[in-house]
């Protein structure tokens, strides 16, 4: 009998099945965890309409309770080693950042943390220095000359910019963080240029909630602090801030994550139809088992095996194949998927944290033992209908 073929294409069912389970299970956390794909606050808070978000708003986020830690940001478009890079600018040693992959987060205001892709895309490394300029002298004081930073980590990146937006947006693997110390006294005066305080807040608020509070009361809290934003813009003397209005906004799928869900259940059809080809390549062996050793049946009905007997040794033949196949699989495919998870996320930059669907492994370690002895049926009745006496006659 092909006994090595069916145990083998058992085992390797098994695996891929349990891979790709593992993966989806990394893809579901990456999914519901935003900090993994660069997401690392709770809500950022930002005015569609003006440029900033209001300081009576930004106040009153030191005040709640239910949040954790805040921070402002301004995104621009500097140039780093002669290519145009979306960055974020943050205070040095700012509470709120995006997660750190390799060295460090940004401590000094000569540092600058790069996106994976984009550390290649500029031919440096950790540990390695880039230089970074904005504007030109004519365009003084929006104007930061030529700065050497140097790279003190990667990180992943969020997915953020404005809609209106004409320049690249940061995702995942493409950005840079760097501390706003950088940008001259002149440039930052500029920007803080109306009379009225109200409009010279933060162009973008990252806020991250604290443990334990729920979604709906987190919810209702930021939009609380949105209003009052809102409210301090129609206060603004000569209409300055009408039709400003502070935006909450939750987190931003990547486009390499929407891609990928747009597979669908293809993987999973995969696996379940190499999953059928074992189901039925043990059918086949299993039936193919039973007429080689009729013989061999026969005489274990002629020492006294009743008809169920010999069916069940049909079926405990068939269980130890599944068992098999599963003390092989699993492990191996929980590697596997592993693997391939980890693989998948450095290859979009994402945070790797790869999990195993432990509940969906123990369903289908039950299933492939349900399913062996429910395909065991056929083959087992037959056996027990062996007719001793012709097939022994010869002996």
């Amino acid at each position: 009998m092909p006994v090595r073929s069916v145990l083998s294409g058992t085992a390797v069912a098994v695996t891929v099945v349990t891979a790709t389970l593992t993966f989806g299970s990394g893809l579901s956390t990456l999914v519901a965890h935003p900090a993994l794909y660069g997401w690392n606050w709770t809500y950022a808070l930002f005015s569609e309409t003006g440029p900033d978000v209001p300081p009576q708003a930004v106040a009153l986020l030191g005040h709640d309770p239910d949040v954790a830690a805040y921070s402002d940001a301004t995104l621009a478009d500097p140039e780093i080693n002669g290519r145009i890079i979306p960055s974020i600018f943050e205070r040095a040693g700012a509470p709120v950042t995006p997660p750190i992959l390799s060295g460090h987060a940004v401590q000094e205001n000569n540092q600058i943390v790069l996106g994976a892709a984009t550390v290649a895309e500029l031919g440096s490394h950790v540990g390695g220095t880039v230089t970074l300029t904005y504007g030109s002298k004519s365009s003084a004081p929006y104007y930061v000359p030529p700065t050497v930073l140097h790279v003190v980590g990667t990180a992943t990146m969020p997915a953020i910019g404005f809609p209106s937006s004409e320049g690249d947006h940061t995702s995942m693997g493409t950005g840079a963080l760097l501390s706003n110390g950088i940008i001259p006294a002149a440039f930052q005066k500029a920007l803080g240029a109306s009379p009225d305080p109200t409009l010279n807040g933060p162009e973008f608020v990252f806020v991250k909630m604290r443990s334990g509070v729920s979604q709906a009361n987190g919810r209702a809290d930021i939009r609380r602090i949105a209003l009052a934003g809102n409210k301090a813009f129609v206060r603004a003397p000569n209409g300055d801030g009408s039709g400003d209005t502070v935006v909450v906004s939750s987190d931003l799928l990547p486009a390499e994550i929407v891609n990928y869900r747009s597979m669908g259940a293809t993987p999973s059809l995969l696996a379940a139809s190499l999953a059928l080809g074992a189901v039925v390549a043990l059918a086949l062996t299993l039936v193919t088992s039973v007429r080689r050793r009729r013989r061999d049946l026969a005489l274990l009905k002629t020492l006294g095996f009743t008809g169920r007997q010999v069916s069940a040794s049909v079926a405990v033949q068939a269980t130890l194949v599944g068992v098999a196949g599963l003390v092989v699989g699993l492990p191996a495919g929980i590697a596997l998927g592993r693997w391939l998870w980890v693989l998948f996320a450095h290859q979009i930059y994402a945070v790797p944290e790869p999990t195993v669907p432990g509940l969906a492994l123990v369903l289908v370690g039950l299933a492939v033992l349900v399913l062996v002895n429910i395909v065991a049926l056929p083959p087992g009745r037959a056996a027990a209908r062996t007719p001793t006496a012709w097939v022994l006659r010869a002996e």
